[in-house]
């Protein structure tokens, strides 16, 4: 372990302790995923050798869920090392993202009895693919949680002053005025209290976007739902076409 300078300033003991703690995060999320593979393959392993079939939708369910909670280590253990270097950007065709961000969390919302629509956009960004996909994961899954049965979420882009703007739209029971001000800090969790998630999610997405140079906002209204967005700039290789959000 990496001993804190006792007599240095303050400054330098903070950074020695984010830089203590990104390495422990970095090394936490390659180790917990051995576990994972393992409990994926018993899973595997048991719908092989024949299970009932309502045996079988409820292994799958548990195995997409172990799925995705591999992909949030790895956007646990990758943001912990935001900031080493900068991030190589290129143009990222948005559509395919998108739907493939869309896709992880399908059978999730359908358990939870919520309707999840991707708009198909021919638009190009110029970021990082996987940073990117980080931050659309956090917030659409984030949409899905709160908008609760019987709810919907919309995922769509908007092209604004040369640049083009993520979406995600929840007809959920959105989040108070003085919560939103400190929504993207570590641990917030708008308030709720039903022990669903640490309130890193949103952390994860400020950071991210902050190291790709993306600007992150939200807005909301208590009994109307949230729009949680982020704006990327048009890459120079942009494809035509596509649908966009009017407004």
């Amino acid at each position: 372990m990496m001993a804190i300078p006792a007599g240095g300033d303050a400054l330098t003991r903070a950074e020695a302790a984010r830089s203590a703690m990104a390495r422990l995060l970095a090394v936490a999320g390659h180790d917990l995923k051995q576990p994972l593979q393992v409990a994926l393959m018993a899973i595997e392993c048991a719908v092989s050798d024949g299970v009932a079939p309502r045996a079988a939708a409820r292994l799958g369910q548990a195995s997409d869920a172990l799925v995705r909670l591999g992909r949030e280590l790895d956007d646990l253990a990758r943001t912990s090392q935001v900031g080493d270097a900068p991030p190589r950007l290129g143009p990222v065709p948005l559509g395919p993202l998108l739907a493939a961000v869309a896709a992880e969390w399908q059978p999730y919302a359908e358990a939870v009895g919520v309707r999840l629509r991707v708009r198909p956009s021919g638009g190009r960004a110029e970021s990082e693919a996987a940073m990117l996909a980080t931050i659309l994961r956090n917030l659409v899954g984030n949409a899905v949680k709160y908008a609760g049965r019987g709810g919907r979420v919309v995922v769509g882009c908007r092209r604004r002053r040369g640049r083009i703007v993520i979406e995600i739209h929840d007809d959920g029971p959105g989040i108070a005025p003085e919560r939103l001000a400190g929504i993207f800090e570590a641990f917030d969790r708008a308030g709720r209290r039903d022990g669903a998630g640490l309130g890193l999610g949103l952390h994860i997405v400020r950071q991210t976007a902050q190291a790709l140079g993306h600007a992150v906002g939200v807005r909301s209204r208590c009994g109307r739902g949230s729009v949680f967005s982020v704006s990327v700039g048009r890459s120079t290789h942009e494809a035509s076409g596509g649908t966009v959000l009017h407004g």
